[in-house]
């Protein structure tokens, strides 16, 4: 890093009864190789009833604390945002935490002129930090607007997203019913501003334990209802800003949203004992998508859900967290 380009950097710490977790969040915050004066970490408590507040004030003023009703990790952001005085300002998660060099290294790329986000990968970790196999994504030096509209943008959960505060002020507050997707509302619409930079070496760690918004969100007919009126909110504040500007979904897009959306929707009717329901709609399914070969291996996988949703669900995790079975998939649907 170019010693020359110091810009003060905000640290943004979304919180909510992870007291347990807290101190680790605020050290790796606080203990950054970057220089004292350069950084500010302001934790925004939102309405917490466990030890969040007392863990917290143990910190004396090395942090700014904002104590504040629960409004969802929006309205976090939103006050957190308001209180940042920094150029740049990074998201943290309060059940995650950050490599020493993290901040140094993120905020090197905003020495660009043109770079207004830059995110990079998250370690996944248990609720004792132990690193579980984590499969990193495949990201490409940068993304655009363009790629995320064509539905091949993986972005990354808060703690690896950093933004420049002039596109912020863009983005402009957060809507309170985007209220725990606030970190790709974010992203996505600074997307507008800016292009993002993608590092591809991980600089944090995302804790998975049973408290988190999205653990074990295929096993809850509550969360996987939330998954999806999330979606349609989410679309809801997205397509206008499209339409204003000419621009629209890709058929991929709109065809990868459709997978994930049934597949939510036949989990849900599976778990509420719905057979038939959860049957007519992935015969529906299938016949929109079952010719390609992607709709067809998620069609195929999903005969699982509607034998047992547990063994759907967990033939989805080995899945998803080992990396020969992610290879064989990029080998056997080259196109996804």
């Amino acid at each position: 890093m170019n010693e020359a380009f110091l810009p003060l950097v905000s640290v943004v710490i979304d919180n909510y009864n992870y007291g347990r977790f807290l101190k680790q969040c605020l050290d790796s915050a606080l203990g950054q190789d970057y220089p004292d004066s350069k950084k500010e970490v302001i934790l925004v408590d939102d309405g917490s009833t466990d030890d969040s507040l007392k863990v917290a004030q143990g910190f004396g003023d090395r942090i700014k604390l904002i104590a504040q009703k629960n409004t969802g990790q929006a309205g976090a952001f939103n006050a957190g945002i308001q209180a940042a005085r920094g150029e740049i300002v990074m998201f943290l998660d309060s059940d995650d935490y950050w490599d020493r060099d993290k901040m140094k290294v993120a905020a090197a790329c905003f020495e660009d002129p043109s770079v207004g986000i830059v995110q990079h990968p998250l370690i996944d970790v248990d609720a004792q930090g132990r690193a579980l196999d984590t499969v990193l994504p495949g990201w490409p030096p940068r993304y655009t607007l363009k790629d995320f509209l064509a539905g091949g943008a993986a972005l990354a959960a808060a703690s690896g997203v950093a933004l420049r505060r002039s596109v912020l002020a863009e983005v402009g507050p957060l809507p309170l019913d985007v209220f725990y997707t606030a970190d790709i509302y974010v992203t996505v619409h600074g997307l507008f501003v800016s292009d993002a930079v993608n590092l591809s070496v991980a600089k944090g760690y995302h804790r998975i334990h049973g408290q988190n918004n999205w653990a074990e969100g295929y096993l809850s007919p509550k969360k996987l209802r939330m998954g999806l009126e999330l979606q349609r909110t989410f679309d809801g504040y997205l397509v206008p800003k499209l339409k204003a500007r000419g621009l629209e979904f890709s058929p991929m897009y709109k065809f990868l949203e459709d997978l994930d959306v049934n597949r939510r929707e036949i989990l849900v009717a599976m778990h509420e004992g719905r057979r038939g329901e959860a049957f007519a709609l992935w015969r529906q399914l299938f016949r929109r998508h079952g010719l390609t070969s992607l709709g067809f291996f998620r069609c195929s996988t999903l005969l699982l859900a509607l034998v047992s949703p547990a063994v759907y669900i967990r033939s989805h995790e080995l899945y998803r967290t080992k990396r020969w079975l992610v290879s064989l998939r990029g080998r056997i649907l080259p196109d996804t």
